[in-house]
């Protein structure tokens, strides 16, 4: 039988993916633990492309497993570490979605640039290959750390600001025991009383002029206007049914928490 072997080479610091890859592998393979590499040599039927395709699936999946829990790791560390040493992990576990999500074509280009290499090659350098021949890659890696950075703060300014409001409505004095609250189909709403009396807050005109004047839409209104009101009970009627309907009824229920009950009648 033609076999041919194929000679990886891997710094310490990839044990984790290695392990798994030989615990899983079904292609025959001897593996040398040194100093400060880890040698796997692998044997595989040089006369058959499905051999090949075979070995390049599975160095396709321990490549992702070392990227994503040493690679990106460590750019998170080095770009973030000292300015956001104390949201380092969280940061990480936000890169990681962003890369779980952007699996398919992360897993493809990397299937592609192994194929093609181990097609005319015998020997990886897996650190060397990610660097140099998969820039791309690595710059795909960075924007992804970026992305996750800026989503971060943006939900931890977010949880911050909920957490305020949260506190406000919790010394602030309730001015109505139950409000009802319907989202028009135009996105505007309007709200009831539990006699089904329409309310009128007393605040309204000034608060829709302020609105105006910074550029504000109907559901910053809202919520400001349930604030003022600090209800005791939300009851809410959603007849716009949309992802920004969703999205501000989520919203109210951070903010109010367990006052907050949708109807399903509309």
């Amino acid at each position: 039988m033609n076999n041919k072997e194929i000679c990886l080479s891997l710094l310490p610091k990839y044990g984790t993916a290695v392990n798994q890859f030989i615990e899983s592998t079904r292609f025959e393979n001897v593996i040398n633990y040194n100093e400060d590499t880890i040698e796997i040599k692998i044997k595989v039927n040089n006369g058959q492309v499905s051999s090949q395709i075979g070995i390049v699936r599975e160095l396709t999946n321990m490549m992702m497993k070392l990227i994503q829990e040493v690679i990106l790791k460590e750019h998170v560390h080095k770009s973030y570490g000292i300015i956001y040493k104390d949201n380092e992990n969280d940061i990480y576990e936000k890169s990681k979605e962003i890369f779980t999500d952007k699996e398919i074509l992360i897993r493809e280009s990397i299937f592609y640039n192994l194929n093609n290499y181990i097609s005319n090659n015998n020997h990886i350098d897996i650190d060397g290959f990610v660097k140099f021949r998969m820039k791309d890659l690595l710059s795909y890696i960075s924007n992804i750390c970026d992305i996750a950075l800026e989503e971060y703060l943006i939900k931890k300014d977010y949880d911050e600001f909920i957490n305020v409001l949260r506190y406000f409505i919790k010394v602030q004095d309730s001015k109505i025991d139950t409000l009802k609250v319907y989202i028009r189909k135009d996105s505007s709403f309007i709200l009831y009383d539990k006699y089904n009396n329409i309310i009128q807050n007393e605040n309204d005109e000034e608060l829709m002029n302020m609105f105006i004047k910074e550029n504000l839409n109907y559901e910053d209104f809202l919520i400001s206007t349930l604030l003022s009101l600090c209800p005791k009970h939300i009851q809410i009627y959603d007849s716009l049914k949309t992802n920004a309907s969703r999205e501000v009824i989520e919203t109210i229920k951070s903010i109010f928490q367990e006052k907050v009950e949708e109807s399903n009648k509309s």
